[in-house]
């Protein structure tokens, strides 16, 4: 290294590190996921961030929810049984970066937090598009399935 040179964090440009898209996302939702992986292989951590919380918006707005603003929509997903608990805290915590991102002109996003970001995101396209469509499926299978007989004996 040259006296004066300096060299920024090293990053793999390929093979491609991040997330893979839920492929049963809306389009509009897997266009914005996508953006918010290129943003973060960029290094725009920020706007990483801010395009997490616009797939969040849209996840909200795709099961008819859209409140006066992106918390009360994800406390209404909770109400109506869309998210558990767990999801809703993963969900605001995503708003609130997402808002620092956006609204703090000189809030700039770490790394760290925006991959953490891109993953809670991901996470939750898996859970709505994904598990929580196969779990519905897999009960209705279940309760239209013939009661098992077998020779276990049942406890007294």
């Amino acid at each position: 290294m040259a006296e004066g040179d300096k060299w920024g964090t090293p990053f793999v440009m390929f093979p491609q590190t991040d997330a893979r898209v839920n492929p049963d996302a809306p389009t509009e939702i897997r266009a914005a996921f996508e953006e918010a992986c290129t943003c973060y292989r960029t290094q725009a951590f920020t706007a990483s961030a801010i395009m997490c919380r616009k797939t969040l918006e849209g996840v909200c707005a795709v099961h008819g929810i859209e409140e006066r603003n992106l918390s009360a929509s994800i406390r209404k997903m909770k109400d109506v049984g869309l998210i558990d608990e767990r999801l809703f805290e993963w969900s605001d915590a995503l708003r609130v970066v997402g808002n620092e991102a956006a609204h703090g002109v000189g809030v700039q996003i770490t790394q760290a937090d925006a991959k953490d970001t891109l993953e809670f995101t991901n996470a939750i396209l898996d859970y709505m598009f994904s598990y929580r469509d196969r779990f519905e499926q897999f009960q209705k299978r279940r309760k239209g399935a013939e009661p098992r007989t077998g020779s276990r004996k049942k406890r007294p």
